[in-house]
């Protein structure tokens, strides 16, 4: 399967839609607290989840800032795409 790396900046409230076979959300050190569908991310770390060979997860995820503060909202995606399926210009 040939696949395709998308990376977005979330810095505000969001539900992320998924339509991949591997997603990564990371925060970056010295940013607010956020965490994903309820689960907490420490300064630094990346939360990974990813499907068997020829799964595609559905997952709607919910990233979400939990304090507000002088730190900045700042979150990464990182999702890889089956080639050729689940565009943005399809969703």
């Amino acid at each position: 399967m040939n696949t395709q790396t998308e990376f977005e900046y979330i810095g505000d409230y969001k539900m992320q839609e998924s339509n991949c076979v591997a997603i990564a959300f990371t925060r970056i050190t010295g940013s607010n607290p956020v965490s994903i569908n309820g689960f907490p991310l420490a300064e630094g770390q990346t939360l990974r989840i990813e499907q068997n060979v020829g799964d595609v997860d559905r997952t709607q995820y919910n990233v979400q800032f939990t304090q507000d503060g002088v730190k900045t909202n700042e979150c990464y995606c990182f999702r890889t795409l089956p080639l050729g399926q689940f565009q943005k210009d399809s969703l």
